[in-house]
């Protein structure tokens, strides 16, 4: 990841790698996180995702998905992927990782409320 991060660092631009505790293949993985990302960043014309992939289990059973992502403003750039993390519903224990200017891991808490929880 940091081969990664430090490219995106020479073209002036910041990478974050979104980890999701959802055992999510591929297809299912875009549809419910990487294409609406992808649209908010795009929306906002602050980035883009760069790619995904999963950790699989020596059983071949799914870990953890994630998600590359590249934005031009760092604090926009977190702001926009909290906020729909949040509004996909993504779990409280993603992570999103930062590497470049320093290794750091942005922890999501979810603001939103299940109604039948209320």
């Amino acid at each position: 990841m940091i081969l990664f991060a430090q490219r995106a660092w020479d073209r002036g631009e910041f990478f974050f790698y979104i980890r999701i505790p959802e055992p999510l293949l591929p297809e299912l993985r875009g549809r419910r996180y990487e294409e609406p990302i992808a649209r908010a960043l795009s929306e906002a014309n602050i980035g883009r995702v760069t790619g995904g992939g999963s950790k699989p289990f020596p059983d071949g059973s799914i870990d953890y998905c994630g998600i590359d992502v590249v934005v031009s403003s760092r604090i926009e750039g977190l702001t926009i992927l909290r906020s729909t993390l949040d509004r996909l519903g993504a779990p409280e224990q993603t992570v999103i990782e930062e590497y470049l200017p320093s290794s750091r891991e942005h922890v999501f808490k979810p603001t939103f409320q299940d109604a039948e929880m209320t």
